[in-house]
């Protein structure tokens, strides 16, 4: 079941058995608990259990966050998702999206809400709702808004466009940053993220790009550089 489109993680029998049986001391990383937690729903909605004793992902991440905080429970080396070794990081997601998922768990809101963006464009929906129910909890100025949206991938797609317009801005340091948002509004037909992909495809680190025009959502300096 952990194999559902918008489960986060996949879970591993042997190492999920380790786990609940209290045969590994360390703290499991958070992509793990989300996981358990959201299959734990999934099965119980299959089978008919009632589920208002699973406790929501939510709780269950501050649960995770008090653990992590507690100094006994974490020994030298121990393994933590949101501290992962950048090349391990790397190969479960991108850079950029393991920075953001590192501080969402820390609890910033635009991370969050990034999170949410990115998930509903790249069609993981479980995870695409968790995002942004934490960053609707989380107060974010945007968030009510795009829960409500009745298109959510065109809201989507706008705003990863501007975000990669922001970024494209910054300069050639930015640029792989600025591919990662151009891509995920391309893919789901944006003309404008189309033509700059096309455009850096052909010019060696783009061209500038004007100043912004329309009316379209943009992200401002200050986001940029919590997620950067």
């Amino acid at each position: 079941m952990s194999r559902t489109t918008g489960i986060p993680k996949e879970l591993p029998g042997s190492t999920l058995s380790d786990i609940l049986n209290g045969k590994r001391e360390r703290l499991p990383d958070w992509g793990l608990v989300a996981s358990f937690v959201m299959v734990c729903h999934l099965h119980a909605g299959q089978t008919g259990l009632p589920t208002n004793t699973l406790g929501t992902v939510s709780q269950w991440q501050a649960r995770w966050r008090a653990a992590r905080n507690e100094p006994q429970r974490h020994a030298p080396g121990s393994y933590d998702l949101f501290r992962t070794p950048a090349d391990e990081a790397e190969r479960r997601t991108t850079r950029t999206v393991a920075r953001l998922v590192r501080l969402a768990a820390e609890g910033d809101t635009e991370s969050a809400y990034r999170l949410a963006i990115i998930h509903v464009l790249t069609g993981e929906s479980a995870a695409a709702r968790y995002w942004i129910h934490t960053a609707v909890q989380q107060r974010h100025p945007d968030a009510e808004a795009f829960a409500a949206d009745r298109r959510p991938v065109e809201f989507a797609a706008n705003l990863s466009f501007a975000y990669g317009q922001a970024y494209d801005q910054e300069g050639p340091a930015k640029r792989d940053i600025a591919r990662f948002y151009y891509r995920l509004a391309a893919d789901h037909g944006h003309p404008r993220a189309v033509e700059r992909l096309r455009a850096l495809r052909a010019v060696p680190f783009g061209k500038p790009l004007p100043a912004p025009t329309g009316a379209e959502h943009r992200p401002d300096r200050a986001s940029l550089s919590q997620s950067d």
